[in-house]
C-alpha cells in the first residue's frame, strides 16, 4: 500500500511504501503527530491514530545490556590476501642479521580513531517567513544561519578558503580581501593589492560568510569593527536600503534620488505596525516617539544631525509629514505646520558645494499635541543663521533661495529686479540655477504659504521690499574721495541708482543712507560726536554689515511670525510635544572661524547628551534589572565642553575682549595671546605657537570628540560683536516703512553689551535644557559622496562621518551590553511558538510570565550562556537573538504546516458537501436557459460557496462557470438581436453597413455557440450568409488583380484585409511565399506573370527594373574606357603612318580631329568608311568643326545609323568618346542632344547597351539623366525608325523627350553638372 504524508518540515511527500515511512521515522522526519493519507482513508489522519502502522514504524526495543566481562564474538573477517614477495635486499643489507633489519624499521603506530560527527548528512536548508535561508540539522537539532560545508558547492568552498580581513583603503575606508601572502591581498573583484600598514594601523579579521549577511540593525553583525559596519551600510545602500538601525538609533544615508519609501500607505503601515518588527525608517522613529507620549506621557525629541548634504532637511520633512498624517487636527493646523517649510527653506536654505538645498541655520520644531494627541500647534526656534552668505558665497554656491526666486518671479520688475547675474550679491559664484529646482514655482509656493499662514498683504510687500533692497544695496560701490582732506570714500556715481533703489525699498532717506554708508559717527565722552570718513574697504564692510544685519533681523521676524500663526488658540501650557531638531553637523574646513566654533560646540553638547542617553542610561537599565553587566567605557567630552563654555572659557574670554579697551584691529591678536596664556597647559587646547605651516595667521586648535580643529582667530572679535554702526542702525530705526523700523527697535543698555557668543550660548543652554526634559530619539544622516551623485558610496567619506557621529562607539557599547530586551510578556508573545519546535505543540506550565519565559528558553535545547533574566525583562545579545529567531522560524514552519493541513481538510469536507447540494440546481438552470432561473441559481451558489472563494481548496465548478457563461450570453443575445436584424438586411454595398455587420457577427459568434433561442440562431445564420456572399463579391476581384500584378504592397494590404475579414482564399498561401521574396526574385516573378498574362507593357517595365537592379549590382563592369567592343588604342592607331601616339591617346576622349577608322570592328569596308564620314558630321553638328548648316547633319547621322546595325554601335561609341573630357560646354550640350535623338530612332545594340546606361548614370546632366535612362531602356523594345528626321523636326523631338534644344538655349544652365 502507498501513502502520502506530511513530514516534520511541513512539506507533503509521497506516494511512499511502508519502508519509506520507516526510514523517515528513524531519521526524525516523521512522528506520531504527522498526517498520513492512504487508499480507503476518508481524510488525512495522524500516524498515532493507526496503531498497526505505528507498530511497524516504531524502532524495536534495545536488547538488555550484556553481563559484566562479556565480549561479543569478533565478526567473521575475510581471509587476508597473501603478502607480496619482498624485493631482494641490497648486498650490505642481506649480510646483516634479521634483528638489525627489524630494528631499523619499526612498525608504525595505528592512527588515532576519529570522533564521528553525528550531524554529517542531516543538514537541510529552510526559509523563514521573510524567505531568508537558515539551516537545520534533523538529527542533532542544531540551527545556524551559516551554510554548512556539506551543502556548499565547490565554487563556494573555494571562494571561502583562506584568511580574510578588512584592509585599509584611502577611498573606501575598509575593503574585504583575502590574504594571499607576502603582504598581498586579493579583493572581491579579483584585483590584487599590496598593503603597507601605517603606524598604529591594524587589519580587521573577517569571516567570509559575514559578507553575505546584511543586517538592518548593526548590533546583529558578527563583529564590532569599522570594516563590517561600513560594508553592511554599503551593501544596503546598493539595494536602496538607505536606513539602518543601531538599536533605537537610525542611520540615514542620502540616496540623492527619489525612492518610493514615503507614500501614505507606508505611513499607515508604520503607524499600525502593532508588534510587527518593521525595517528602520524615520517613520518608525517618529512612530515610537508618538507612541511614547501616549504610553509614558513624556515629551519626546528627535535629533537629526549630519553634515551639509547628508539629508537632514529631507529627513525632518518626513518626520513632520508622518506626524501630520497620523496625528491630524480638528482645524487643519497640520497643513499650516507643513506650510512653514517653503518659507523657512526659501529664506534659510541655499545651494552649497555639498548640498543643493542646504539648511544654513539650526532649527528646533516643537509639534504641540493636545489631550487627544492631535496636533494643536507648533513652535520653531532658529539658531545661528549663516549671515555671511548674504554678502559672499564660494564657487558653485548660491545665496539664499529667496533672492533668485524674487528675481525670476512675476513681480520682479516692480522691485527693480532682473536676472540674478546683474546683482553683486548673486553673481560672485557664477551659479544661478539648481538642477531639479524651479525658482519660479518655488516662489509661488512661498507666496501661497504666506497666505495660508495669514501674513497680511502689506507685510508680504514689506518683506519683498527688504529682500530687493538688500540686492540693490549689494550693487553699491565706492571710490576714494580725492577732493576731501581725509582718506574717505564716495559712492561710485555709476552705482548711485542702486543706492537710491535701496533707500526706497528700505523706506529711508536716500541721501542719509548714502552718507551713513561712507561715514561713521563716534560718540566721545565730553567732546560730543565726531564724524569719521570710511575708506573704500571700510565702506564696503559697512555696506555688507547692513545687508547681513537687515537679513538676520528679517529672518528672526519671519520665524516669530510663523510661530504666531501656529500657536494653539488656548496657549501651549500643559501640551505635550515632539521636538524635531535639524542642526548642522560637525564641521572641519580648511579655514575655520567663529561660526565653526559655535557649530562644533553645539555638536559637543549634543554628543554629550547622546553619551548620557546612550551610555549612561544603558547602565541604568542594567542596574534596574539587577543583572551583571560589563563596565561601559566611552569618551567623555565634558573637558572640551568646559574649555569652551565654562566661566573663564573661550567664549567668556572672547566676550571680555569685545567689551574691553583697545583698537578693534588689535583685539584678535590679544584674544590669541590670552587664550594661549589661559589654556596652554590644557590637553584639549593647542596654542598658536604649536601650529606649523601657518604663516601670518594666528590660530588655536581644540581637540573635539570628532577630531582636532584649527580655528583662525582673524575676525573672531568683529563677528562676536555682531553690531552695526550707530549711524546705520538709527537710520533704519527711523525708516518711514513701519515694518522695517520695527526690526530695529531702540537699543537698551543690555542690548548694547550683548554679543553673538553670549546670545548663542544662552540659546544653546535653553535648547539642551529642553532636550534633557524629553526622551530623545536619534537620526544620524550620512552623505555618501561629495559629488551628490545617486548610487555612489564613498566609503572613506562615510567612515569619517560615522566616527564624528559616535556610531562606532554606540555599536560597541550596545553590542557589549544586552541590546535585545523584551518584557516577559512580550518575550512570550514573540517566542511562544518555539513550543512547537519538535513538531507537536506542548504548552508551557501555568505560572508567572518570568517562569514561563525561563521554561521556554530551556525548551529550545540551545546553550544561552550569556542571556540574563532581569526583574521585568529578558536581556540578551545578538548571538542569542539569532538562535532564538531560528528556533522561532522552525516553530512557525512546523506549526503553520500542521494548522494548514488540518484546516484544509476540514474546509475541503465542508466545501464538497455544499458543492453537492448546489450542483443539481445549476444543472436545471442551465437546461432551462431562463435568465431568472439562472440568476437564482447563481445567487444561491454565491451565498453558499462565497465564503470559500479566498481559499486554495475552492476548485472551479464546471456547472457554476457554465451557468455564468450562459447568463452572460443570454444578456448579450438580447443586445445583439436588433443589431443582427438591422444589418443582415441592410444595403451591404455600403462600406459602413458591411463593417457593422461584420463586427456584430464577431460579437454574436460566441453567443451562437450557446444557441440561446431559435430567432437568434436564424438571424445569425442569415447575417453570416449575407456577409460571406458580399465578402466574396468584394475581395475576389481584388485577389485576381493582385495575383496578376504581384505588387508587394498590394498583396500585403489584401492579405491583411482577408485575414481581418476571415476570408480563406486559395491565393493566401502563395501571397505568404511571394511577400517573403527578395526584390529581385519578386521582380522576376512579376515579369514572368506579365508575360504569361500577355501584359506586354508591364513585362517591359519589369524587365527594365530587373535591368536597373543588374546595373546597380554590376555597373563597375561597364566602364566605357574598358569597353571590350571597342578596338584597342594601338589597333585603332595602326592605320596611321604618322601621329600614331596622338591617335591612340585620343581614341576614347574628345577630339576635334576626325577619327582614323571606326571605333569598333566593322567587317564591311563601305560601312567602316561611312563611320569615318559620320564622325565628321558629328563634329560639324556639335560645332567642333565649322559647317554652314550643322542641323542638317543630324539627318545624315541618323540615316547612317538606321541603315546599318554595326554603324549604330559605332555612332554611340563616337558620342560617348566626344562627351569624355569635352572642354567645350556648348559642344557637350549638343552631343547630349544627339544622344537623345539617336535613342529616339534606334537602340545601342546588346553589345553596347549596358555601357551606354552606365555612361548616362555617371555623366549625364542632372535634370535629363532620368529622361535619357528611360529612353535608353525603351529603345531596346521598339523597332528601328524607318527614316531619319529632318532638321525642322529636331526641336519638337527634343521637347517631347524633355530636352532643351541646344540651339535655342545653352544647356549649361539646365544641365547643371
Amino acid at each position: 500500500m502507498l501513502y502520502y504524508y506530511y513530514a516534520t518540515d511541513g512539506q507533503q511527500y509521497g506516494p511512499g511504501t511502508v519502508e519509506d515511512l520507516q526510514a523517515c521515522f528513524e531519521g526524525g522526519m516523521l512522528d506520531a503527530t504527522c498526517l498520513v493519507y492512504g487508499e480507503g482513508f476518508a481524510d488525512w489522519i495522524t500516524l498515532g491514530e493507526i496503531p498497526d502502522l505505528m507498530a511497524r514504524l516504531a524502532p524495536k526495543p534495545k536488547p538488555p545490556p550484556p553481563p559484566t566481562g562479556f565480549r561479543p564474538p569478533p565478526p567473521s573477517l575475510p581471509k587476508p590476501k597473501a603478502a607480496p614477495a619482498a624485493p631482494p635486499l641490497p648486498q650490505a643489507a642481506a649480510a646483516a642479521p634479521a634483528t638489525t633489519v627489524a630494528a631499523a624499521a619499526p612498525a608504525p603506530e595505528p592512527p588515532a580513531p576519529k570522533k564521528p560527527d553525528e550531524g554529517v548528512g542531516f543538514w537541510t536548508e529552510k526559509k523563514t517567513c521573510d524567505l531568508v535561508a537558515y539551516y537545520y540539522n534533523t538529527k542533532t537539532g542544531a540551527l545556524t544561519w551559516d551554510c554548512p560545508d556539506e551543502l556548499k558547492s565547490e565554487a563556494d568552498a573555494s571562494e571561502n578558503a583562506g584568511n580574510w580581513a578588512f584592509i585599509p583603503d584611502d577611498e573606501e575606508g575598509w575593503v574585504p580581501a583575502r590574504d594571499i601572502g607576502g603582504g598581498n591581498f586579493q579583493l572581491l573583484n579579483g584585483r590584487t593589492k599590496k598593503v603597507k600598514l601605517k603606524r598604529g594601523q591594524k587589519l580587521l579579521p573577517l569571516s567570509y560568510s559575514s559578507l553575505g549577511r546584511s543586517q538592518s540593525d548593526l548590533v546583529l553583525l558578527d563583529s564590532l569593527d569599522e570594516g563590517l559596519i561600513l560594508h553592511n551600510l554599503r551593501e544596503r545602500f546598493k539595494r536602496n536600503e538607505i536606513y539602518t538601525a543601531i538599536g533605537g538609533i537610525l542611520i540615514a544615508v542620502n540616496p540623492f534620488k527619489r525612492l518610493p519609501l514615503y507614500s501614505p500607505e507606508r505611513i499607515e503601515m508604520y503607524h499600525k505596525r502593532g508588534n510587527k518588527q518593521m525595517p528602520p525608517h524615520p517613520f518608525l522613529i517618529t512612530s515610537i516617539a508618538y507612541n511614547n507620549i501616549l504610553e509614558l506621557q513624556i515629551d519626546q525629541s528627535i535629533l537629526v544631525s549630519g553634515e551639509s548634504g547628508a539629508g537632514k532637511t529631507e529627513t525632518t520633512k518626513q518626520c513632520l509629514s508622518f506626524l501630520a498624517e497620523v496625528a491630524g487636527s480638528v482645524n487643519n493646523i497640520e497643513q499650516r505646520v507643513l506650510s512653514a517649510n517653503p518659507i523657512l527653506e526659501a529664506f534659510g536654505n541655499a545651494k552649497t558645494v555639498r548640498n543643493d538645498n542646504s539648511s544654513r541655520f539650526g532649527r528646533f520644531t516643537e509639534v504641540l499635541l493636545d489631550g487627544s494627541l492631535r496636533i494643536a500647534g507648533a513652535e520653531v526656534k532658529n539658531y545661528l543663521l549663516e549671515k555671511s552668505r548674504v554678502a559672499s558665497q564660494g564657487p558653485q554656491e548660491r545665496n539664499y533661495h529667496i533672492f533668485y526666486q524674487m528675481c525670476l518671479g512675476a513681480e520682479a520688475e516692480q522691485y527693480g529686479l532682473t536676472h540674478p547675474q546683474y546683482f553683486n550679491y548673486l553673481a560672485q559664484s557664477g551659479c544661478y540655477e539648481v538642477e531639479g529646482m524651479d525658482d519660479v514655482h518655488e516662489f509661488e509656493d512661498v507666496m501661497g504659504a504666506f497666505s495660508l499662514l495669514g501674513f497680511e498683504e502689506s507685510k508680504q510687500q514689506s518683506i519683498m521690499s527688504i529682500v530687493a533692497g538688500i540686492l540693490h544695496l549689494g550693487n553699491v560701490h565706492f571710490t576714494p574721495d580725492t577732493a576731501g582732506a581725509s582718506d574717505g570714500s564716495l559712492i561710485d556715481p555709476e552705482t548711485m541708482p542702486s543706492a537710491q533703489w535701496a533707500g526706497r525699498e528700505f523706506g529711508v532717506d536716500e541721501e542719509s543712507l548714502q552718507r551713513a554708508l561712507v561715514n561713521r559717527t563716534m560718540h566721545i565722552r565730553g567732546q560730543g560726536d565726531l564724524t569719521v570718513p570710511l575708506r573704500v574697504e571700510q565702506a564696503l564692510e559697512n555696506r555688507d554689515a547692513l545687508a547681513k544685519f537687515v537679513y538676520d533681523r528679517l529672518f528672526d521676524w519671519l520665524v516669530e511670525r510663523i510661530n504666531a500663526s501656529l500657536r494653539p488658540a488656548g496657549g501651549s501650557a500643559g501640551a505635550r510635544f515632539i521636538g524635531i531638531l535639524d542642526i548642522f553637523g560637525f564641521e572641519i574646513f580648511e579655514t575655520n572661524s567663529f561660526e565653526q566654533l559655535c557649530i562644533n560646540f553645539t555638536n559637543e553638547k549634543l554628543q554629550q547628551l547622546f553619551n548620557e542617553d546612550t551610555f549612561k542610561n544603558e547602565e541604568a537599565v542594567y542596574r534596574a534589572e539587577g543583572v551583571d553587566f560589563p563596565p561601559i567605557e566611552f569618551i567623555d567630552n565634558q573637558p572640551v565642553v568646559d574649555l569652551i563654555e565654562q566661566r573663564g572659557g573661550i567664549l567668556t574670554i572672547l566676550d571680555d575682549i569685545v567689551r574691553g579697551p583697545g583698537k578693534l584691529e588689535q583685539k584678535d591678536a590679544k584674544l590669541s595671546q590670552t587664550l594661549d596664556k589661559q589654556f596652554g597647559p590644557n590637553s584639549f587646547f593647542v596654542p598658536a605657537n604649536q601650529h606649523r605651516g601657518l604663516r601670518g595667521v594666528t590660530a588655536f586648535s581644540v581637540k573635539h570628540y570628532a577630531g582636532q580643529v584649527c580655528y583662525n582667530v582673524s575676525g573672531f572679535v568683529l563677528k562676536n560683536m555682531d553690531t552695526l554702526f550707530p549711524d546705520l542702525y538709527e537710520l533704519m530705526s527711523g525708516a518711514s516703512n513701519g515694518f522695517v523700523a520695527s526690526l530695529f527697535p531702540p537699543k537698551t543698555e543690555e542690548g548694547r553689551k550683548r554679543t553673538l557668543g553670549s546670545v548663542f550660548k544662552k540659546s544653546l543652554l535653553e535648547l539642551m535644557s529642553k532636550l534633557r526634559s524629553t526622551e530623545p530619539q536619534y537620526i544620524r544622516c550620512v552623505k555618501p559622496n561629495p559629488e551628490k551623485r545617486a548610487g555612489s558610496f564613498s566609503g572613506g567619506m562615510c567612515l569619517e562621518q560615522l566616527r564624528y557621529a559616535g556610531v562606532f562607539e554606540a555599536v560597541r557599547v550596545r553590542k557589549n551590553g544586552y541590546p535585545f530586551r523584551y518584557a516577559f510578556e512580550a518575550f512570550l508573545r514573540r517566542y511562544k511558538v518555539i513550543c512547537a519546535m519538535s513538531g507537536r505543540y506542548r504548552p508551557l506550565a501555568p505560572g508567572a510570565a518570568k517562569d514561563q519565559a525561563t521554561e521556554l528558553i530551556a525548551r529550545t535545547g540551545q546553550a544561552f550562556e550569556t542571556m540574563q533574566v532581569g526583574r521585568t525583562m529578558m536581556l540578551f545579545r545578538a548571538d542569542e537573538y539569532r538562535i532564538l529567531e531560528l528556533c522561532r522560524a522552525l516553530g512557525v514552519e512546523r506549526t503553520s504546516a500542521k494548522i494548514q493541513a488540518i484546516a484544509r481538510g476540514r474546509l475541503t469536507r465542508r466545501y464538497v458537501r455544499k458543492v453537492k447540494a448546489v450542483v443539481p440546481k445549476l444543472h436545471a438552470a442551465l437546461e432551462s436557459k431562463d435568465p431568472a432561473q439562472l440568476d437564482a441559481a447563481l445567487a444561491l451558489v454565491s451565498e453558499t460557496l462565497g465564503v470559500f472563494a479566498g481559499f486554495s481548496i475552492a476548485v472551479p465548478i464546471g456547472e457554476w462557470q457554465a451557468c455564468k457563461d450562459m447568463r452572460e450570453m443570454l444578456a448579450l443575445a438580447d443586445r445583439l438581436d436588433p443589431m443582427l436584424e438591422k444589418y443582415a438586411y441592410s444595403d451591404l454595398s455600403e462600406d459602413n453597413n458591411f463593417e457593422l455587420l461584420f463586427k456584430t457577427l464577431k460579437d454574436a459568434q460566441k453567443v451562437y455557440d450557446f444557441h440561446p433561442n431559435e430567432r437568434f440562431d436564424y438571424l445569425y445564420t442569415t447575417g453570416r450568409e449575407q456577409f460571406e456572399g458580399w465578402r466574396e463579391y468584394r475581395l475576389k476581384p481584388r485577389f485576381e488583380e493582385a495575383m496578376d500584378l504581384l505588387e508587394r504592397d498590394q498583396m500585403l494590404e489584401l492579405y491583411a484585409e482577408a485575414k481581418r475579414l476571415e476570408y480563406d482564399h486559395p491565393a493566401l498561401k502563395e501571397i505568404e511565399s511571394l511577400v517573403g521574396l527578395s526584390e529581385e526574385a519578386l521582380l522576376k516573378r512579376q515579369y514572368q506573370r506579365a508575360q504569361a498574362t500577355n501584359q506586354t507593357n508591364r513585362a517591359m517595365e519589369k524587365e527594365i527594373e530587373l535591368k536597373e537592379l543588374y546595373l546597380d549590382a554590376h555597373g563597375g563592369m561597364f566602364n566605357f574606357q574598358q569597353c571590350s567592343v571597342l578596338r584597342t588604342p594601338d589597333e585603332y592607331a595602326s592605320v596611321c603612318w604618322i601621329g600614331k601616339e596622338a591617335a591612340a591617346a585620343n581614341m576614347r576622349v574628345w577630339s576635334d580631329k576626325p577619327i582614323v577608322q571606326s571605333l569598333t570592328e566593322i567587317d564591311d569596308p563601305k560601312v567602316a568608311k561611312a563611320a569615318v564620314r559620320t564622325f565628321k558630321s558629328m563634329l560639324g553638328f556639335a560645332g567642333d568643326k565649322r559647317f554652314a548648316y550643322p542641323d542638317t547633319l543630324v539627318t545624315d547621322i541618323i540615316g547612317d545609323g538606321i541603315g546599318d546595325e554595326d554603324l549604330r554601335v559605332d555612332i554611340f561609341a563616337m558620342i560617348m568618346k566626344q562627351l569624355t573630357q569635352n572642354p567645350n560646354q556648348k559642344s557637350a550640350d549638343r552631343y547630349w542632344a544627339l544622344l537623345m535623338i539617336c535613342l529616339l530612332h534606334f537602340p545601342p545594340g546588346p553589345a553596347l547597351e549596358n555601357y551606354v546606361h552606365i555612361f548616362i548614370r555617371k555623366h549625364a546632366p542632372g535634370p535629363y539623366k532620368e529622361e535619357l535612362t528611360r529612353q535608353c531602356h525603351k529603345a531596346a523594345y521598339v523597332n528601328v525608325a524607318a527614316s531619319p528626321p529632318t532638321a525642322e523636326m529636331i526641336p519638337e523631338l527634343l521637347s517631347s523627350a524633355g530636352i532643351v534644344d541646344p540651339r535655342a538655349a545653352r544647356l549649361s544652365g539646365a544641365f547643371n553638372r
